[in-house]
């Protein structure tokens, strides 16, 4: 009989074919400056005074050493899932598992309603807008069905989620090919929605928007006017947390890093996306702004979630999210439908790399041994981690289920309260143990680059929780909500100790051992 190994192969199973250009559309779709974009423009009325171009700009400066930072992690550690060999064999391997565990979770529960507001947010009002702009009773009442109806969201979105995670269980290349074929999709429909915005000026806009409710617009303008501001430089700061949905997120191409060729691939897609995003979301924001004018936009999103009083959204109109108030105008079928498929790739791209992320985080728990070694089998013939992708839709459906019908009436909150606790649980821990090695090995660089990143995040935090109906858009972080994230990184810790305890009784291997190397590939 063998004597038992600490790894389980040599080897994954996985293959370096990802190259530069794969790599920087995949890494690209998981920023999702789109969906950012779409968040800023919506949000802008909480800070009506603030300049959002200039909060890009500040915001892009300084997210940048924490974009330094995971280049650095991504180049020195080309291993699956290189996040989690930094933190756990720089600070703690409980620690840093216990963090991952969460992430997975936190990234699942972002699938289930990622798929769902594609849906929602995007595909919806683009179609109700077609229905209104050409006068057909079928598209909107699509449109409102799409928007309203829990039983049609839930099947749309179950129905997305199990195809993209097929294609991926069925054939690793194919999985990589679609998520770069849908990034790229939704860049270039970006790219036509600001072309779009910048030829359909006013009056052309507005008219349209006039024409199905008259007086709309001047309500906006006269309910901007009452918002509360706190002055345009604090308004303008004020608005920097909300680019914390986007900048950070460049950590994609950590997570598939055993599967980068060497060279150029990762630093070209840490960088680049970093560049494209912040562009991109400037000159978006700028678009919008120039065609409907900021004080009308501003009204437009504080009527229709509810904060002017006196004043309610028409059921006429579709939501005001800048790509349905385009279609309005856009009298052309194909651009009206490049417009909607395109704004519901813009959440989709992310859906088709989280799929690929998480089965390659538990495919590395597993490769250390803390997971049970199932989740750890690469097929032969697919080249996939099958198990860690049938365990990810598994879990992923039910969330959607308790989701969309509202099964769990906190579900809603804690997918908001979850982006504060990523920040907590996951990018802090990065920063943190950016801070540990930097003084360990005595490279002050380092440690200065932790210690300023964990800053960072601990003002985005601060100002979360002070102001949380602004960037979580909760009422107040409820405990409940705090408590569940907590529970799970707590119960990642009990699992690492408990499978320590049982592969050393068992199988006479202590797994401390194994994170004091990096596992071969």
């Amino acid at each position: 009989m063998d004597k038992p190994r600490p790894f389980l192969r040599e080897s994954t199973g996985l293959v370096r074919e990802i190259g530069p250009w794969a790599a920087l559309l995949m890494n690209t779709a998981f920023m999702a400056f789109q969906s950012g974009f779409i968040l800023l423009v919506s949000s802008m009325f909480n800070f009506p005074r603030g300049n959002p171009i200039t909060a890009i700009i500040i915001g892009a400066a300084l997210f940048l050493p924490f974009t330094i930072l995971l280049n650095r992690v991504g180049v020195t550690y080309y291993r699956t899932a290189s996040d989690y060999v930094f933190v756990t064999r720089n600070l703690h391997p409980s620690i840093g598992f216990a963090s991952m565990f969460m992430f997975i979770i936190d990234q699942m529960f972002f699938n289930a309603v990622l798929t769902s507001l594609g849906i929602i947010t995007g595909l919806a009002p683009a179609v109700m807008a077609m229905g209104i702009s050409d006068r057909s009773a079928v598209l909107t009442g699509l449109g409102n069905a799409l928007m309203n109806d829990p039983l049609m969201i839930f099947l749309t979105s179950a129905m997305i989620l199990m195809i993209l995670i097929l294609i991926n269980a069925l054939s690793a290349k194919a999985g990589k090919y679609l998520a770069s074929a849908i990034s790229l999709f939704g860049i270039a429909t970006y790219v036509l929605t600001i072309i779009l915005f910048y030829a359909y000026t006013p009056p052309q806009i507005i008219n349209a928007i006039n024409l199905v409710v008259p007086n709309l617009l001047n309500q906006a303008t006269v309910v901007s006017r009452e918002l509360p501001s706190y002055g345009s430089i604090t308004d303008t700061i004020y608005l920097i947390p909300y680019l914390a949905y986007v900048f950070p997120f460049v950590n994609f191409i950590l997570s598939v890093g055993g599967e980068v060729r060497r060279g150029s691939a990762i630093p070209l897609a840490v960088f680049g996306t970093y560049v494209i995003s912040t562009l991109f979301l400037a000159f978006g924001v700028w678009a919008v702004m120039a065609s409907l004018g900021t004080s009308a936009l501003n009204g437009l999103f504080a009527i229709y979630y509810g904060v002017a009083s006196g004043t309610s959204w028409p059921s006429s109109l579709p939501p005001p999210y800048p790509q349905a108030l385009l279609i309005l105008a856009v009298r052309n079928p194909v651009f009206q439908w490049l417009l909607a498929i395109g704004s519901f790739t813009w959440y989709i791209n992310v859906v088709s790399v989280l799929v690929i992320q998480i089965a390659r985080y538990l495919l590395a728990l597993s490769f250390d041994r803390v997971l049970p070694s199932i989740f750890a089998y690469v097929s032969p013939r697919t080249r996939t981690p099958v198990i860690a992708h049938v365990t990810d839709l598994a879990i992923t459906l039910i969330i959607m289920y308790l989701y969309n019908f509202s099964v769990v009436p906190l579900l809603s909150a804690t997918m908001d309260v979850s982006t504060l606790v990523t920040i907590f649980m996951y990018f802090m821990i990065i920063t943190i143990t950016a801070i540990a090695l930097g003084l360990r090995s005595r490279k002050m660089g380092t440690a200065l680059l932790g210690m300023y990143t964990t800053a960072l995040f601990s003002w985005i935090a601060y100002e979360e929780i002070v102001n949380p109906m602004d960037y979580l858009f909760v009422q107040s972080i409820n405990i409940y909500i705090i408590g569940f994230f907590v529970a799970i990184f707590l119960t990642g810790l009990v699992i690492y100790y408990v499978m320590r305890l049982y592969r050393l009784s068992r199988e006479g291997i202590d797994i401390n051992v194994l994170f004091r190397e990096i596992p071969p590939e």
